[in-house]
């Protein structure tokens, strides 16, 4: 009977270490973005409507289970960026930083970030985002990190086919061009004038003419 118990106890203890191990990511993730939710909407309204930011990205139905982790190191680039056009006095730059920080935490947690973000290398975009679209992005970033299970293993899609060939057909010769060396070779005969070429051209054609 004592040693049913003992197992039952391992057991609870067994089940108890995965599920808080599982999740302590998250449990993280959640304490580090809760002060930074309302960030995004104070700069969406401060921050002229029709301001351009440039976004590297990979969209949801690309990264799938990993949009998060594949997006949050250029992400954070980006609202790097976007704060060095302030001066240091404005209110934007100090909520800007403070989005960055946040990013940045949440970084720190994700392993082998790097190595994922190289198997997602072609499926990345470059973009240029009004403010609102651009903050609606931070927003849904911040909540989809207190989801995420970063321990999952991304596995990237095939990279995108190749242009088709017809799309560089504006760039090739139409067939009606002639070659360039019979160019060449018109204009070297119209322009030869002197006795010497004529005697030249006579000579070939008399060479041509007994073989």
């Amino acid at each position: 009977m004592k040693k049913s118990k003992s197992w039952i106890h391992v057991c609870v203890r067994f089940l108890l270490f995965i599920t808080l191990g599982v999740h302590s990511a998250t449990f993280e993730v959640t304490a580090v973005t809760d002060g930074c939710h309302d960030l995004p909407s104070n700069l969406k309204q401060n921050i002229p409507k029709d301001y351009k930011i440039p976004v590297f990205y990979i969209p949801k139905e690309v990264a799938r289970m990993c949009w998060v982790k594949l997006n949050i190191y250029y992400l954070e680039q980006s609202i790097q960026d976007l704060a060095d056009k302030f001066g240091n006095v404005s209110s934007n730059k100090q909520d800007i930083n403070l989005v960055n920080h946040c990013l940045q935490n949440v970084r720190m947690i994700i392993n082998d970030l790097n190595r994922e973000m190289l198997d997602f290398e072609c499926h990345y975009r470059r973009e240029w985002w009004e403010t609102e679209q651009y903050f609606n992005f931070v927003e849904e970033l911040f909540g989809a990190a207190n989801s995420e299970d970063f321990s999952y293993e991304c596995d990237p899609p095939p990279c995108p086919s190749t242009p088709a060939p017809d799309s560089l057909s504006t760039e090739s010769p139409t067939p009606s061009e002639p070659p360039v060396h019979n160019g060449h070779s018109s204009q070297t005969i119209n322009q030869c004038d002197s006795s010497t070429c004529k005697f030249a051209i006579f000579y070939l054609k008399c060479i041509r003419e007994k073989n």
